[in-house]
C-alpha cells in the first residue's frame, strides 16, 4: 500500500553548488597551469620536414639548444654565445658524462652554424644528438 503525502510536506531535491564551484575552480586553475607550462616548451622556429621522422621517447631528458635562421643561439629558452654554449657544455659534461642534446635548427638556419654548434659541443665531449624535424605525415615534431 502507497503513502501518500500532502503536498506541502514533500521536500524538494536541491543541488549542492559549492564543491561544483571548488570542481570549476581546480579545474581552471589546472588548465591554466598547464597551457602555460607547454607553451614554454619549446621555441617558436620553422622547423625542416622530413619524412622519416621518429619521436623519440628520450627527448624531455636531453638538452636543447635552438638555432635561429640567423645564427643566434639559445641554451633552452636562454640567449648564449658559441663560446658560453661550450662552457656551459664542458661544466655539464663534468657532472654528467652522458649528456645527450636535442638540436633544433630553423629550416632557413645556414648548415655552417649549425655544424659550428655540433663541433663546439664534440669539443666539450657531447657526441648524442637529434635533430628536430618536423614529420608532414602527423604534423609532430620528431628527429630522423
Amino acid at each position: 500500500m502507497a503513502i501518500h503525502m500532502p503536498v506541502e510536506e514533500q521536500e524538494e531535491t536541491k543541488i549542492q553548488m559549492a564543491p561544483m564551484i571548488d570542481m570549476v575552480f581546480l579545474l581552471i586553475v589546472f588548465f591554466m597551469t598547464a597551457s602555460h607550462l607547454s607553451t614554454q616548451k619549446n621555441m617558436d622556429l620553422d622547423i625542416p620536414e622530413a619524412r622519416s621522422g621518429t619521436v623519440p621517447k628520450e627527448r624531455p631528458d636531453r638538452w636543447t639548444v635552438n638555432i635561429l635562421r640567423d645564427g643566434t643561439l639559445f641554451s633552452g629558452q636562454q640567449p648564449v654565445t658559441i663560446d658560453e654554449l661550450r662552457a656551459l657544455v664542458a661544466a655539464r659534461v663534468q657532472t654528467e658524462p652522458d649528456i645527450k642534446v636535442y638540436l633544433r635548427a630553423d629550416k632557413l638556419t645556414p648548415h655552417r652554424e649549425v655544424r659550428l654548434v655540433m663541433n663546439a659541443m664534440a669539443e666539450a665531449g657531447v657526441g648524442d644528438f637529434i635533430f628536430g624535424v618536423l614529420s608532414p605525415a602527423n604534423e609532430q615534431e620528431s628527429a630522423p
